[in-house]
């Protein structure tokens, strides 16, 4: 009976083994993570997380649904169709008002092409009120590449007049972050976080997290979230040119808009392993140039990985964009 009994949990753990293979799936692949904690939060505040995803697949994908499983969380694709090499996100926002203590959310993202699969997202939070934050979000706006910026936060500790804070740390080196005490009373412990951008941050839309981290076993650490936005002198829309699948010797027009900060001068338009023509040249000096460029294989069949437009921008000569595309077979 014994062997038995050890023969049929092994065989049990196989089987949980496997099942646990088989819930993988190309789809799952996609995302560079499938969970969100966002550990303790003070309750009110709206909780966003982008589940970034990335078409590695080799072939069109498409997003055809996304659902929650509660009411205190909205979810959705910022695009639902991605060609090969093409990246979006899942953004997920939760309510904290609609929930006390510990809450996990599921998030089904169905695809349907190139074949019918559903991944499961999950996000976690804890919202308390015996703590706040005010901003309850550090927003440190739109800046520009090579500017500092810098946003604060009244952190209160309802019912903790002794807490004391140890550290804190943010999520990203680009952010520089102090806090000192500024109130005691028998209530509550008041303190003040500034967090400060290095100059050298990259240009994008930013989202980290500053976590400040307590002697308290009822709040261990507090999360406060970070946002901004550095614009790089020069950028440029769509900031990929799809080309598709094309025929050898076949030339591909496409528009493309390029933007500056600054009034700006074109000096030059190369395709980095292909042929690049700009077909409506502009001599004058513009914040904004509308390009139709002319795309085509090189002759031994190579399509651009890239066009290189150089400028007199300041701070931003080169300004690279990728191509993606294939030779049709």
């Amino acid at each position: 009976m014994c062997i038995r009994k050890i023969l049929l949990v092994l065989i049990i753990q196989v089987m949980g083994l496997a099942g646990i293979q088989a819930s993988s799936s190309w789809a799952d692949g996609l995302f560079d993570e499938l969970s969100k904690d966002f550990g303790i939060v003070s309750r009110g505040v709206t909780l966003v997380h982008r589940f970034r995803l990335k078409n590695d697949s080799g072939q069109p994908v498409g997003i055809s649904s996304v659902r929650v499983s509660c009411g205190c969380v909205s979810a959705s694709a910022l695009k639902t169709f991605l060609q090969p090499g093409e990246e979006t996100a899942v953004v997920a926002r939760m309510d904290s008002t609609r929930f006390r203590g510990v809450k996990t959310v599921t998030i089904y993202v169905h695809f349907n092409k190139p074949k019918s699969e559903e991944v499961r997202l999950w996000i976690k939070a804890n919202a308390r009120d015996d703590f706040s934050l005010s901003p309850d979000m550090l927003d440190l706006g739109v800046i520009k590449q090579g500017q500092s910026a810098q946003a604060t936060s009244v952190v209160k500790f309802h019912g903790q007049p002794d807490l004391i804070v140890g550290e804190v740390h943010p999520e990203s080196n680009y952010l520089i972050c102090k806090i000192r005490e500024t109130g005691r009373s028998e209530n509550e412990s008041t303190y003040e976080l500034i967090v400060s951008l290095r100059k050298d941050v990259p240009p994008g839309v930013w989202f980290s997290d500053v976590w400040i981290r307590t002697d308290s076993t009822q709040i261990p650490q507090v999360r406060v979230p970070v946002t901004l936005t550095v614009e790089a002198p020069l950028n440029a829309t769509p900031g990929q040119i799809q080309l598709g699948q094309i025929q050898g010797g076949m030339e591909i027009q496409r528009r493309l808009v390029i933007r500056g900060l600054a009034p700006f001068h074109i000096s030059k338009i190369e395709g980095v392993g292909g042929l690049v023509n700009l077909t409506n040249p502009s001599k004058e000096a513009k914040s904004v140039h509308v390009l139709t460029l002319s795309v085509q294989p090189d002759p031994k069949g190579k399509v651009p990985t890239a066009v290189r437009i150089h400028t007199d921008a300041k701070d931003q000569e080169i300004l690279e964009i990728p191509v993606l595309g294939e030779i049709r077979p």
